[in-house]
């Protein structure tokens, strides 16, 4: 199971930075996590072609499980991670969200400002087709936030931190088992790759290619997009 984890400032030392490894923290030990770090290089977002930076961060996220964004109060979001999850809401980077859960925990002194922060992630992310479980933290400075391990020193914000994780993790667990055991059946049937929905022929096949699979959004005629990864020589015996 892969998940990527992104803390919602560019400033290296940021709370929401010291959040996010104790958010990751309660991660089961069986998690390949890995903490995305290119948020100040996302250029604002625009109809033209996928920049660098924006291309990298999607073929990360399609080869992920599920992500996790910590991020700050409303008024001090930077624009760059919005810029970022508008880039991989759009239909030319591969549908890279589609269908993969989100944990979005904020910190916020003020509670009004953490629903504005959850409001402002949420809107693209749900464009993408994410499925997103969001926790909101006191952030006061007169309390002690984190022990000397790193952990929330909070017993109850932990453990709504852990129910976001533990709904994060199912949901990516059984994404990751399913595309283990589609690619494994599929790489010995190339021919048969658009049997796995019932016969039904998609109307519509979008391609990401990356690192020898091709994750594929297809939309049958009678129900919700449904990720899928095949081979990479299979994926080229598709029309598009």
């Amino acid at each position: 199971m892969k998940i990527v984890g992104i803390a919602g400032s560019l400033r290296p030392a940021a709370h929401v930075g010291r959040l996010l490894e104790a958010v990751a923290g309660e991660l089961p030990v069986s998690a390949d996590f890995t903490v995305w770090e290119g948020l100040g290089k996302i250029p604002p977002f625009t109809d033209g072609p996928l920049p660098g930076s924006a291309g990298e961060f999607c073929d990360l996220l399609s080869g992920a499980d599920g992500l996790l964004i910590t991020a700050p109060e409303h008024s001090v979001l930077p624009v760059q991670l919005l810029h970022a999850l508008e880039w991989a809401s759009r239909p030319g980077a591969g549908a890279v969200l589609l269908g993969k859960p989100v944990a979005v925990v904020t910190a916020c002194v003020r509670p009004h400002e953490a629903m504005w922060a959850q409001t402002a992630l949420r809107r693209p992310l749900g464009v993408a087709g994410a499925v997103v479980y969001g926790a909101d933290l006191s952030a006061s400075p007169a309390l002690r936030q984190f022990d000397a391990a790193g952990r929330l020193a909070d017993p109850v914000a932990r453990d709504r931190v852990s129910a976001v994780v533990e709904a994060l993790c199912s949901r990516a667990g059984v994404l990751s088992r399913e595309a283990a055991a589609g690619k494994a059946a599929l790489e010995g049937a190339p021919g048969k790759v658009l049997e796995t929905l019932s016969g039904r022929v998609p109307d519509r096949v979008s391609l990401d290619r990356v690192s020898g699979t091709a994750p594929v959004a297809l939309q049958g005629r009678t129900q919700a997009p449904v990720p899928v990864v095949i081979p990479e020589k299979a994926a080229e015996k598709i029309p598009v």
